[in-house]
């Protein structure tokens, strides 16, 4: 199964053309630092399997986590349920903050 990555840079275009982020780190990384994007939610790796009706099949979902590792695990548990508008945000918030992204 293959998940296509974004760079930050592709990430702020896709969800400003209506694409949902969701950050799947604990809420104490959150709190550390968190990414400035209008349309995201947090729902923590751990919580994506009873939480999987949040996740929209018919809207652009891009996933990012510390370092793209969690994130990637996202994709592929929400590709292996029927998702195929799912991609991962390659580095995580590591690149995301080396590029100069929003962060709150």
């Amino acid at each position: 199964m293959n998940i296509e990555e974004l760079n930050p840079n592709q990430v702020i275009e896709a969800v400003n053309d209506g694409a949902l982020f969701v950050d799947v780190r604990e809420a104490y990384e959150v709190d550390e630092v968190a990414y400035d994007l209008p349309n995201m939610k947090h729902i923590p790796l751990g919580q994506i399997q009873e939480r999987i009706e949040e996740f929209p099949k018919d809207q652009l979902v891009i996933v990012g986590c510390r370092s793209g590792k969690r994130s990637m695990n996202a994709c592929l548990f929400l590709a292996m349920n029927g998702y195929d508008k799912v991609r991962n945000l390659s580095g995580g918030i590591m690149r995301w903050v080396e590029n100069g992204a929003p962060v709150k």
